[in-house]
């Protein structure tokens, strides 16, 4: 029987050789069940990115295995099974959009699947109307703002209807503004499309967004648990250079100052409603 998650499996990865050898993940063992929200949180260094390439078969364990639905990342005649269950948006919305304009760019995955046209301008329509960017469709790219360059890439990646979407550091270069769209269009397709969602972040005020957490440290998995649970212990996460939800911290000063609030708050939105 197909078991429908992720599966990572004692996995270690190496880059180099020898002296020169570094170990970027160390014995990594979890599983992403269907439709989680993921945050994948950790220090410049810890592992993250490296984590995500092994999730869609862009890298390949050195031990361990990685599993997909059932299938192994390592199968070769079945990568492009995986990729096609494994969305992944990067860094740079200007790395991934390669058409001159919105719609061309998100049919681009789909033309080379040999998806009938029909079916193609059916998957742009969707695609974009998820993201919130139904009416860019005739745009060019470089017109587009930053965080509308990134829901033009998350759009490309849905056209290709993937059940996993993996955002690696994907709001990274962008704005205030710019990163809530992205945060706000990931809760929304798992919302709405029961798409499950792997977003790898540096940032706790992103993280503490998700349904799950997943700490990174030196390549090993260092908690793993409800972002209550996993911030619960805010020095044990600067230990491992993890920072603090800002509205945590404001409610810290404020209990020292005399103010009295639960010592739970994470989000502004909890904040507001203690202090209302």
């Amino acid at each position: 029987m197909i078991r429908y998650m992720i599966q990572l499996k004692n996995v270690t990865y190496h880059y180099g050789k020898d002296k020169k050898k570094i170990t970027a993940l160390d014995d990594v063992s979890l599983t992403i069940k269907e439709g989680e929200f993921v945050a994948v949180l950790g220090a410049n260094g810890s592992g993250k990115s490296t984590l995500a390439r092994h999730i869609n078969g862009l890298l390949i364990p050195s031990k361990g295995e990685v599993l997909v639905d059932g299938i192994s990342t390592a199968d070769r005649e079945e990568l492009w099974k995986v990729r096609s269950l494994v969305g992944i948006v990067f860094q740079n919305p200007d790395n991934q959009i390669i058409a001159t304009s919105v719609e061309d760019d998100v049919a681009f995955g789909p033309e080379n699947l040999g998806v009938e046209p029909d079916e193609i301008r059916s998957r742009i329509r969707e695609a974009l109307a998820a993201v919130d960017m139904a009416d860019y469709a005739k745009r060019e790219p470089h017109l587009l703002s930053g965080g509308q360059k990134q829901r033009v890439a998350v759009a490309a990646s849905l056209a290709m209807h993937p059940k996993y979407l993996v955002f690696d550091e994907a709001t990274s270069m962008l704005d205030p503004r710019g990163s809530a769209e992205i945060i706000a269009t990931i809760k929304k397709l798992k919302g709405d499309l029961g798409i499950t969602a792997i977003h790898i972040t540096h940032i706790a005020d992103e993280a503490v967004l998700a349904d799950r957490v997943i700490v990174l440290s030196g390549g090993a998995v260092v908690r793993d648990g409800p972002p209550h649970a996993i911030f619960s212990d805010i020095r044990a996460l600067m230990a491992v250079g993890v920072g603090a939800p800002r509205a945590r911290l404001i409610a810290e000063e404020l209990i020292r100052a005399g103010v009295k609030l639960p010592g739970t708050i994470l989000t502004v939105d909890e904040l507001v409603e203690a202090l209302c």
